[in-house]
């Protein structure tokens, strides 16, 4: 237990390889954590064309995010109209009062929202779909659905927003994509109360200077403070351990670098540099900035986010408990504590990544 770790393997971009990463876990077991993963307050997708790494594409030259082609979900939509539409009676009549009462977008937002989402899901019409998360992203003051918020003097229902938001993040269906409005969308859906919003937000703001085009700024003072709004008013392991780990690594670290010991984290110590694996040390080059390292915060970060069931925040824990940092003492008992804390969630789940 040398080192703490960046970037658990299993918080991937894609919610179906998280849940079947150990490749041997039983049937029992993947639905059980596909269940986990739809209860999680932050579901990763992969629409920035970046890796979890702090905006670094794994396929492409440091700074530079691909372009989606348009066609990146023909395949999906084309083995769904292959496919019967599996849909029991009583669901089916809920769709059609959703639609009802959605009254093609004049009547609450709720109902359209839910149309929308059976019109992309079921039936793959995603332009349609993406014109009523439009219309129930943005709607006047004077509407009087129980859902809306104000937001920018008009009322918004924020899941909307967000939907909306991923749309424009990767064009799906041949809708528009627009990476610019993707990040406006995630804007005004967290400052609508959306959580998982605000991740995304975040996830934007520290991305590769530049990386994601004109309209999308470079913040990662800003992103830290949605980071913890999500960790503390929503309640998500994930944010709560995406901002520990920015307050571990420091300005000597790349953050590509996927584990660092809290010594090399300070510059007492060379990064060793070990066998098959590149250089952790944070390039000249490089122009991404970094948050000053504060250890005492990071370990109230990350015991929300072990007392909520996150493995790797159990460990990161286990490692700070074992060497010491910065304001943090060295504790045999308690590094054994989060040690077994986190071999019990590993051996409970099947794997390093999942909580809530």
């Amino acid at each position: 237990m040398g080192s703490f770790q960046s970037t658990p393997r299993l918080h991937t971009s894609t919610p179906a390889v998280t849940a079947s990463d150990s490749g041997s876990a039983s049937n029992k077991n993947s639905t059980k954590k596909d269940q986990h993963l739809l209860n999680s307050k932050v579901i990763n997708t992969p629409i920035f064309g970046v890796s979890e790494k702090d905006g670094a594409s794994t396929s492409q030259p440091l700074g530079q995010v691909p372009t989606p082609t348009g066609d990146e979900y023909d395949l999906m939509d084309q083995l769904a109209s292959d496919l019967p539409s599996v849909i029991d009676d009583e669901s089916k009549q809920q769709v059609e009062e959703y639609i009802r009462s959605c009254n093609n977008g004049k009547g609450p937002m709720v109902a359209c929202f839910s149309t929308a989402e059976y019109l992309s899901l079921f039936l793959r019409k995603h332009a349609d779909a993406a014109e009523l998360y439009h219309n129930t992203c943005f709607r006047p003051l004077n509407d009087n659905s129980p859902n809306g918020v104000e937001v920018d003097g008009t009322k918004a229902y924020a899941p909307s927003c967000f939907n909306l938001a991923q749309m424009r993040m990767t064009g799906k269906g041949r809708t528009t994509f627009s990476r610019k409005e993707g990040y406006q969308l995630f804007d005004r859906a967290c400052r609508g109360g959306h959580g998982g919003a605000c991740f995304m937000q975040a996830k934007m703001l520290m991305s590769y200077p530049g990386s994601l085009g004109e309209g999308v700024p470079y913040d990662v003072p800003k992103a830290a403070e949605l980071l913890k709004y999500v960790c503390e008013e929503k309640d998500d392991s994930v944010s709560c351990f995406t901002l520990a780990t920015m307050l571990l690594r420091g300005n000597k670290v790349s953050s590509e670098a996927d584990n660092v010991t809290p010594d090399e984290a300070r510059g007492i110590t060379e990064l060793r540099k070990r066998v098959n694996e590149p250089s952790r040390e944070k390039q000249a080059s490089d122009k991404r900035s970094s948050l000053k390292r504060d250890p005492k915060i990071a370990e109230l970060l990350l015991q929300r986010g072990c007392q909520r069931g996150h493995a790797p925040s159990c460990y990161n824990l286990a490692v700070m408990y074992t060497q010491g940092d910065e304001g943090v003492e060295k504790d045999e008992v308690k590094a054994s504590d989060y040690q077994k804390k986190t071999e019990e969630l590993v051996r409970r789940f099947g794997g390093f990544g999942l909580g809530g």
